[in-house]
């Protein structure tokens, strides 16, 4: 019985093997055919781009004012450490810089040092980093004269440091951050040793100051724009010193301290109120916030830090981290020219009130050369009419635009689908080309789902930026490519402005960005191209991962082909596909 049961088990491998061999042939060949297939007529004297070497920084996120002048010019020794060759690397030698008193840290030594010393500064840096090497001599010099101060100053090699550059998002060089008790923010100051000194010298400082008399009072209320003020009942002991912790963590506000009920009458407070009590006031349209959370250096702070906006910012150089680094991430931004301020802003004032704690109120003036004008450019918002537009942050930089004009009723509702996640999102678009023949098809936010979500094509699509050089460089390969694919209906090569056209299945995090959408599958995320830039590794690339197989003959001679139309040299595999099944 087993003898037969074996033999029967045999038999069926067989003939599994036998029907199964014909298949396993056909693929072998297939992938023989692919491995011999000739492609040097693709192999031009086009400069080639090697993967991972050229890819521009963007500004995807609400822009910083700082790099409005920087944008087009890329100035920036921003995250293309990538874009260096080993050998630039190896020539460059540090200059002989005092650093004894600069503590290096790695991943190994990183928490430990911030942890247990109180005031850490912290420089991530690159070695080749222009803006580093100019800043080394004077971050060594403060180091030695903040060390009796028992700060510390520290540094990063962040191409080194991998992991910890991506843990605090390190996105340019350098960047600086200074610790008080394992808590970082951003220095913010000027980069050399007396700013950084005279800036870290007031966060290690006392941070509160008593006032005693009521003529104290009057003046502070006189020569101060915002301030808080604690009611306290000692000017010792815990509850000083959580309003003094509370206070190095603000920049923006001074901090002051009272036990005097009649200073705290001053400031609008209840004589005989339960201490400690605290105040916010500032010299705008809302002119005092009080404090109602758990006496603690925490809630003091996210108190002050919520409330030292004003009801509308106007966007500056100067607001812009404020607006940022807000704990709010919501935003409205009334963008209106300077003749209509006078007539919108009262409007967006008192919709702001209705928001209080949940929105972030900004008022862009859109004929500002300096800022208003590359704010307005980046949201997509042009003409001269008022507009509202809400954005969701930096997050995942959702936009959603309000229709009409500008009313109390308008801001009202549209603020509060805002908050409910109810509102369409706004994505930028150039209009729509009148012809889009060319091998390289032209794609805009408004086309982008008939040409790249089309299920029947294979898609490349390219992200660039008209000021990107890198995508200048790749261009030739590009239209070399698409003159040679043109004739294979079930191929587009198309490109997308990513400056100036949005869409939520294009996500770009630097210049150019390659995306690969296949057939058949556009439900899915694309695949990003990682192969190196030239005619022939995207070739291989795009024969890899298309849905529709395809074959590119080669052309009788390759002169012959590049005057002739392509369509002569290119045979389509659908049919081949047909005649297999």
């Amino acid at each position: 019985m087993s003898t037969r049961f074996i033999f029967l088990l045999s038999l069926t491998v067989l003939l599994l093997f036998s029907q199964l061999s014909p298949s396993l042939s056909k693929l072998q060949n297939a992938a023989a055919e692919d491995d011999d297939e000739d492609l040097s007529f693709l192999e031009e004297e086009t400069d080639a781009v090697p993967l991972g070497h050229g890819h521009d920084h963007d500004h995807d996120h609400y822009p910083d004012p700082d790099q409005f002048d920087e944008e087009f010019d890329n100035e920036d020794d921003l995250d293309n450490y990538s874009d260096l060759d080993d050998s630039e690397l190896d020539s460059y030698k540090e200059p002989e810089i005092d650093d004894k008193d600069v503590v290096v840290l790695k991943e190994g030594n990183f928490s430990d040092f911030v942890t247990k010393n109180k005031f850490v500064m912290v420089e991530f840096y690159a070695p080749w980093c222009g803006h580093c090497q100019s800043l080394a001599p004077e971050y060594a010099a403060a180091a030695t004269e903040l060390k009796a101060e028992g700060v510390m100053l520290a540094k990063v090699d962040a191409t080194e440091e991998n992991e910890l550059a991506q843990e605090y998002d390190i996105q340019g060089f350098p960047t600086v951050y200074f610790f008080v008790d394992g808590v970082h923010r951003p220095y913010p100051g000027p980069r050399n040793k007396d700013g950084i000194v005279t800036w870290i010298k007031k966060k290690i400082g006392p941070g509160i100051y008593n006032i005693t008399t009521v003529d104290d009072a009057e003046r502070l209320l006189t020569s101060e724009t915002k301030l808080v003020l604690g009611f306290l009942n000692s000017l010792v002991g815990p509850e000083s010193e959580e309003l003094a912790a509370a206070s190095r963590l603000e920049d923006e506000v001074s901090f002051y301290q009272t036990v005097n009920p009649d200073v705290a009458k001053l400031f609008h407070l209840d004589p005989q109120a339960k201490r400690p009590a605290l105040v916010m006031l500032k010299k705008e349209a809302e002119k005092l916030s009080v404090f109602d959370g758990n006496f603690s250096k925490s809630e003091i702070a996210e108190f002050v830090f919520a409330n030292k906006l004003p009801l509308v910012t106007i966007f500056t150089r100067e607001s812009a981290p404020l607006i940022f680094e807000s704990t709010i991430k919501k935003q409205l931004l009334l963008f209106a020219i300077s003749n209509d301020s006078e007539r919108v802003v009262p409007i967006f004032q008192e919709a702001a009130r209705l928001f209080k704690g949940k929105l972030i109120f900004v008022y862009v003036e859109m004929d500002n050369e300096d800022v208003g004008k590359p704010v307005s450019e980046y949201f997509g918002i042009s003409g001269t009419a008022p507009k509202v537009l809400a954005y969701t942050g930096n997050d995942d930089a959702k936009k959603f635009v309000l229709d009409g004009d500008v009313t109390l009723d308008k801001i009202k509702a549209f603020g509060e689908d805002f908050i409910e996640d109810k509102l369409k999102p706004f994505f930028k678009s150039d209009p729509v080309p009148e012809s889009n023949d060319g091998d390289v098809k032209i794609v805009v936010g408004n086309n982008f789902d008939e040409i790249v979500l089309d299920e029947s094509k294979d898609v490349l699509l390219e992200i660039y930026a008209p000021w990107c050089g890198h995508c200048q460089s790749l261009e030739p390969t590009y239209n070399k490519l698409a003159t040679h694919l043109r004739g294979i209906e079930s191929i587009v090569i198309a490109k997308m402005d990513g400056t100036t056209n949005e869409h939520p299945r294009a996500k770009s995090d630097g210049f150019p960005t390659l995306l690969f959408f296949p057939a058949g599958n556009k439900s899915f995320d694309p695949i990003t191209v990682d192969t190196d830039r030239t005619v022939v590794a995207f070739y291989k690339f795009i024969k890899k991962h298309a849905s529709i197989p395809f074959k590119l003959q080669k052309p009788a001679s390759t002169s012959k082909a590049e005057s002739s139309d392509a369509k002569d040299g290119i045979e389509s595999s659908t049919r081949d596909a047909k005649d297999e099944l």
